[in-house]
Parts: C-alpha cells; sequence; structure tokens
C-alpha cells in the first residue's frame, strides 16, 4: 500500500471522527438514580422541548462542546423532552418554568441546583464546576434554611436566585424577610455588621428603597463612622468622587484613597481599597501607554503591581481563586513586569490555583507565570495536571507541547 493511500485513509478516518458529546443515559429517571448512587455521582438532567429555540442552540452549540463533555463526565446525564409523560412530572417537580431547564441532583433525587435559559460553553463550564463545589447553589442555600429557618441572609440568597430564575416565589421570599426584620428576628437590629450584610442582600433583590433603610440605619447606629460598614461606605465615596474629577477633569488624583487607607485596620476594607487603586491605576497606565507616554505608564505600572501586593495581603479566603487568577493575568500583559516580580506572580498563581483545586483554567494560568519565570519543568508540571481535569483543552495541550515536544 503506497504512503499516499494510506495517508488518504488517514485522513478519511479523521474526517469520520464524530465529534465530543455527552453521554446520555437511555434507562429512565429512577434508574439514572440507581447509577448515581453507586458511582457516587450526581445527576444532571436537560429538560427540553421541541418547539423551544434555546434548547436547540444549547444542545448544538453547548452540549456539544469538548470543555463540557470533559466536566460532564463526572455526572450521569440524562435528556428528557419537558412536555412528555415523563418530562412533565419532572419538571413540576423540581419547577422546571424556563426552558432549558438544567437541572442538578443528588443521587437521592434532592435538587441541587436548578439553572434556566441559555448560557454559552465558557458560562456553562464555570457552573458545573460551582454546582459540584456546592457552593451557593439552591440545595446549600435550602440547608442552610432547613437548619435555620430565620437566617436571613439566606433566606435572600434564595430570593436573589429565584428573582434570577424568574420564579415568581422570590417576592414571597423577599416579603417573609420584611416580615422577619419588622419583628426583630433573625439579626441583630443594633448590629451595624449585620445591617450592612442584609443591605448588600436587598440591593442584589433589586430592592433599593430597603438597601437605603438600612444605610440610614447604619448611620444611626454608628454616626462617628468607627465601624467596618461605615468605613467601607466612606471608602465608597471617596472612589465615586476620585472617579467624577477625573470623568470632569480627566486628572487622576487617588491621594484620597491612599491616605484613607493608611490608616485603615479591617483587612476587607483594604482589600477593597487597594483592588479597586489597582484597578484604576492599571487603567490609568493602560491610557499612558496608548497616548504614548511610556515613562508615565512605567511609573504607573509599578503602582498598580504595588496595589496588587497590598491587597493580596488582605485578600478574603473566599476570593483567593478568583481575585488571584485576575491579578496573575493581568501581571502576565503588563509589558512592564519584571524579574523581581516573578515570586510574587507564582505565589499568586499558585495559592489561587490550590483554591480552585479542579479548575484546568487555574492550572493553566499557573503554568503560564512559571514558564515566565524561567521554570519549564514546573510549568509542563501544571499543564499536564490541567489536562487531567480537562483533557480536551487544546490550548494547554499546545502549550505543553511547546515545552516538551515528543
Amino acid at each position: 500500500m503506497t504512503l499516499s493511500v494510506i495517508a488518504l485513509i488517514l485522513g478519511l478516518a479523521a474526517s469520520t471522527q464524530s465529534p465530543p458529546h455527552v453521554e446520555w443515559s437511555a434507562d429512565g429517571f429512577e434508574k439514572a438514580l440507581e447509577q448515581a448512587k453507586r458511582e457516587n455521582k450526581l445527576v444532571f438532567i436537560d429538560l427540553w422541548a421541541g418547539w423551544c429555540g434555546a434548547c436547540k442552540r444549547f444542545d448544538q452549540a453547548v452540549l456539544s462542546d469538548a470543555a463540557v463533555v470533559a466536566e460532564m463526565r463526572d455526572f450521569v446525564c440524562l435528556k428528557v423532552d419537558a412536555e412528555s409523560a415523563a418530562g412533565v412530572p419532572l419538571a413540576a417537580r423540581y419547577g422546571a418554568t424556563e426552558l432549558p431547564a438544567l437541572v442538578f441532583l443528588e443521587a437521592d433525587g434532592t435538587l441541587r441546583e436548578r439553572l434556566a435559559g441559555f448560557r454559552p460553553a465558557p458560562q456553562f463550564v464555570l457552573e458545573i464546576r460551582r454546582v459540584r463545589a456546592n457552593d451557593g447553589t439552591l440545595g446549600e442555600i435550602e440547608k442552610r434554611l432547613a437548619a435555620n429557618g430565620d437566617d436571613l441572609l439566606a433566606r435572600l440568597d434564595l430570593a436573589a436566585r429565584l428573582k434570577r430564575m424568574r420564579d415568581p416565589k422570590w417576592e414571597l421570599e423577599l416579603q417573609s424577610v420584611r416580615d422577619r426584620m419588622e419583628r426583630g428576628v433573625g439579626f441583630d437590629p443594633k448590629s451595624p455588621e449585620d445591617r450592612f450584610a442584609i443591605a448588600r442582600k436587598l440591593r442584589q433583590c433589586g430592592d433599593e428603597k430597603g438597601y437605603q433603610a438600612q444605610l440610614a440605619a447604619i448611620r444611626e447606629l454608628d454616626p462617628e463612622g468607627r465601624s467596618e460598614p461605615m468605613r467601607r461606605l466612606a471608602l465608597n465615596a471617596l472612589i465615586e468622587d476620585v472617579n467624577a474629577r477625573y470623568r470632569q477633569s480627566q486628572v487622576f488624583d487617588p491621594s484620597p484613597i491612599r491616605s484613607f487607607l493608611a490608616d485603615e485596620k479591617s483587612p476587607l476594607v483594604l482589600f477593597e481599597g487597594y483592588s479597586m487603586l489597582r484597578s484604576m491605576t492599571s487603567f490609568q497606565a493602560e491610557d499612558a501607554r496608548r497616548r504614548k507616554l511610556p515613562e508615565l505608564a512605567a511609573r504607573l505600572s509599578a503602582e498598580a503591581r504595588e496595589q496588587a501586593r497590598l491587597a493580596w495581603q488582605n485578600c478574603p479566603a473566599d476570593r483567593l481563586a478568583y481575585f488571584g487568577r485576575e491579578i496573575a493575568e493581568d501581571l502576565l500583559a503588563d509589558p512592564e513586569l519584571d524579574a523581581p516580580t516573578f515570586p510574587f506572580l507564582i505565589d499568586v498563581a499558585t495559592r489561587a490555583s490550590q483554591a480552585a483545586p479542579r479548575s484546568a483554567d487555574h492550572l493553566e494560568v499557573l503554568g503560564r507565570c512559571l514558564e515566565r519565570a524561567q521554570k519549564p519543568e514546573e510549568a509542563a508540571s501544571a499543564y499536564r495536571k490541567a489536562l487531567e481535569f480537562d483533557p480536551s483543552n487544546e490550548s494547554v495541550r499546545r502549550r505543553l507541547e511547546k515545552l516538551a515536544p515528543r
């Protein structure tokens, strides 16, 4: 057989290779639950309908995406027509009011999460990972409420989630919170911290009037502005003022914010202040580059890196994964990045990856940071680990092959 014929055969085989696809269970709902129990997995149900254009888009563009397919291997997957004899009771049982309804269940059939409507593949991958980690899911919120029905923050989380899903029950949950607050139940009316936490959740629910009422109560409780909520409000006012003056005069003067933070003791206020300063200064540095002012751009970039360090020192545990990856990616894109910054860059990327232990994206960023710091073997190790979680990640595969060609 000639080489040309062999090449033709191989080419035909490659062209007919089926695209990646989710493995759907064909045995029905009860069997899917039994399989999930045996294999210690969660259950995913895609509820769809033939008339639903968003369902077709989701099926074609998302459920055939290689990254989504890789993530869904941790689930027993079931595709059900929501208007079929099997689908109608499932849609009713799990409150599917909008299609496609994407339902995630525990192996015993308990709801863990319900999502509604089309979302692109990268966003759905993040949702899958969040569901797997049980981070802010409906199931997690409902467990908090089962343990304490007067947990106002959990009830507000539920109201916000139901509102996003266009579930009319969100208004009942919000009214339940208001009723409890009028009775002084579920929070300390004399605590600025309790009131501020509630205020932020009320704003997430779209209750601006309730939000402002809580801020007024905080100011009355702490007229001298010593509590953390009042310090956060004061910081936000300074940030808004600096931005307003910049819009009016195009002069960037963050000195009021720096002076405020110099005397601050709260780690959370320091984190919020320095992370905002970093964003503002980075924007100014980029603007200086566009205006071809290299010396100003270099100075502002150095300031932004120092502000990133100060923010990172005070970063809350629940923000490490997101904020660390953001800093690392910004530093990698910084043309003024210098070798003395490499240890900080690697520390940030490493800790961010540790905070998101199953994220191939975080591992890829870590690998890029290690490459930039001239650590190819460690970078290759990070890429290999990323491929364990996302075998179809072509970006990681290309980086690995470039480092360690076969």
